[in-house]
């Protein structure tokens, strides 16, 4: 592969990703796990599920460990935590309750 081929992907690899913007107010995205402040959640949405939404309804702040993740599908660590099809970016080892928000999303029992 040449010089200018590495550069694009690599530039396209950093356009793409989700880094945080802010250090304060994390939260994981129940689904992916995807680490970001609640303000980008709701501004920006999650970019591995496509969606926008109130950081309180689809995020959780209890979480344990953050893996920065540069290229998902090489990585070993993305591997380990099943992330290979996932945008770059911070991604919590562990979401507590994260089974919560499976299904309908209805924890009322």
């Amino acid at each position: 592969r040449s010089r200018s081929a590495m550069n694009d992907e690599v530039a396209d690899r950093a356009d793409n990703a989700a880094v945080p913007n802010d250090y304060r107010q994390l939260r994981a995205c129940q689904r992916c796990h995807l680490v970001l402040p609640a303000r980008q959640f709701e501004k920006e949405g999650c970019k591995n599920c496509g969606d926008r939404f109130e950081a309180d309804n689809m995020c959780c702040v209890n979480f344990t460990g953050v893996a920065a993740i540069v290229n998902p599908a090489d990585s070993w660590v993305a591997r380990w935590l099943g992330r290979q099809d996932l945008v770059a970016g911070c991604y919590a080892l562990e979401v507590i309750g994260d089974d919560a928000h499976g299904g309908d999303g209805d924890n009322s029992d």
